[in-house]
């Protein structure tokens, strides 16, 4: 009885094995950022505005049937651009490791859906202090902005993705932030200056789209 079960066991792990697919790969694109401030905390007659920025990072891919998981590891460049009375051009830059991992559904050939949470870590970050109350002028250009940024970002993505010929992938996904980068939400930012975070309650928001090549298959 024993040896029928293992004999099943074995047949059934390796008819498993057979649909597996696995695949390693790079991947690099367009971001279109912004920031989803809550209307408290803001600087006052301050416009602020989303734009543009860049990911590149690698995948591994692992596929069973019509659905997969896909783990990433993902340099980001996210932020924003705002405007004061004063000064125009003014960003607030923050570069993070994203790490993804991506469940796909597969509904028709390589067309499919993609969902999964995203964990942040904030590589650098560099942005522009204004002094505090409103909008009174810029204080300092191109300052770290560590102090005032939470080290750890949490997202959820959702998107959809096409598997090209010859190896090559199209992705276009949202990062929907589901934490607070600023450190200092209905608190006092620290010294004379604050950056265009202020007091408010800040959400990253990221539009991608992406090229994908593997690298290297196993499995079939």
């Amino acid at each position: 009885m024993r040896l029928f079960l293992l004999v099943g066991v074995m047949l059934v792990s390796q008819a498993m094995m057979a649909q597996i697919k696995m695949d390693l790969g790079v991947k690099a694109g367009f971001n279109y950022y912004g920031l989803d401030l809550s209307s408290a905390g803001k600087l006052g007659t301050t416009s602020y505005n989303s734009g543009p920025g860049f990911h590149v990072g690698g995948y591994a891919l692992i596929k069973v049937s019509k659905f997969a998981v896909q783990p990433e590891i993902i340099l980001s460049r996210q932020g924003q651009y705002f405007t004061t009375p004063y000064n125009s051009n003014l960003s607030t830059t923050l570069n993070y490791i994203n790490i993804p991992v991506i469940v796909k559904y597969y509904l028709i050939g390589g067309l499919n859906l993609q969902a999964g949470p995203q964990l942040g870590i904030l590589a650098w970050s560099k942005g522009d202090l204004v002094n505090k109350g409103i909008a009174q002028g810029l204080a300092a250009s191109g300052q770290n902005l560590k102090d005032y940024v939470n080290p750890i970002d949490f997202s959820v993505a959702f998107g959809a993705g096409l598997d090209l010929p010859f190896g090559g992938s199209l992705t276009v996904r949202y990062n929907l932030g589901i934490s607070d980068v600023n450190k200092y939400t209905d608190g006092s930012t620290p010294g004379n200056t604050t950056p265009s975070l202020s007091t408010s309650s800040a959400k990253n928001q990221v539009l991608q789209i992406s090229l994908g090549y593997r690298l290297k298959k196993l499995g079939k």
